[in-house]
C-alpha cells in the first residue's frame, strides 16, 4: 500500500500548506505530533482523508496532504488513525 508523502510534496502543495499552518496558529508541540505521526509511515487511503491532531486537522487526498484546518472547521473525507 502507498504511504502518505511529505518529503516529495509538489511545490504548489507546500506553498498552500505552510501559510495555512501559520494562519491557523499551529503550535510547535502540535507540529511535533504531526512529525511523529509522519515517521510512522502512515498508509495512504484511496480518496479524501483527514487526521485529527487535537488543535488542528490535516486533510489530504490519496498520498498527499492538501490543507490544514483549525479545530472546529469541517474536514472532508474519512478520518484516519
Amino acid at each position: 500500500m502507498p504511504r502518505i508523502e511529505f518529503a516529495g510534496l509538489p511545490r504548489g502543495v507546500w506553498q498552500h500548506l505552510l501559510p495555512r499552518v501559520e494562519e491557523r496558529h499551529i503550535s510547535l508541540s502540535d507540529l511535533a505530533k504531526l512529525q511523529a505521526w509522519v515517521r510512522t509511515g502512515p498508509v495512504a487511503p484511496d480518496g479524501d482523508w483527514y487526521k485529527d491532531f487535537g488543535s488542528f486537522l490535516l486533510c489530504g487526498s490519496g498520498r498527499y496532504p492538501k490543507t490544514v484546518l483549525s479545530k472546529g472547521m469541517k474536514p472532508f473525507g474519512d478520518e484516519i488513525s
